[in-house]
């Protein structure tokens, strides 16, 4: 007897090739173009994230009791390996009530009652683009392309 793999649906997020690749040639040709002739150099155009990043960022979401997640973009500060690129910061969000209408709020770690306990362990900086553990905060540990591109 053969193994049959039970077909799952695409997801409801899901965005065709075409659209996916005009969107990414609009941005490269238009607000990427910009932003590198802003910052005199190649400015990020896509940012890499392992299976092992993206399985722990769910597992905070969960850990914070979260409803979801919230992307900044940002820039890399004066003196950084990256300085002056872009990159994404991120928070899990968490739902909450106010009058009729739920928000997502930040989920902010330093904020949280454990914090201080979780950052007193070591962390495995092993897999990080930029190993400096006082320089990143918010899961901001993406790869950045230029200059790191595959």
């Amino acid at each position: 007897m053969e193994n049959q793999k039970t077909l799952i649906p695409l997801p409801p997020f899901f965005v065709d090739n075409d659209v996916t690749t005009g969107r990414i040639n609009e941005f490269a040709s238009k607000k990427n173009l910009m932003l590198s002739q802003a910052i005199g150099k190649p400015d990020t155009k896509s940012i890499w994230y392992s299976k092992a990043h993206i399985t722990q960022l769910l597992d905070e979401i969960e850990r914070a009791n979260g409803d979801g997640l919230r992307m900044y973009f940002g820039t890399y500060e004066s003196g950084h390996r990256f300085e002056g690129q872009t990159c994404l910061l991120m928070y899990a969000t968490r739902a909450v009530r106010q009058g009729s209408h739920t928000i997502h709020s930040d989920v902010i770690p330093e904020h949280e009652h454990d914090f201080a306990d979780r950052s007193s362990i070591a962390r495995d900086f092993s897999e990080q683009v930029d190993s400096d553990p006082e320089k990143e905060r918010g899961f901001n540990f993406g790869s950045p392309c230029p200059p790191l591109c595959d």
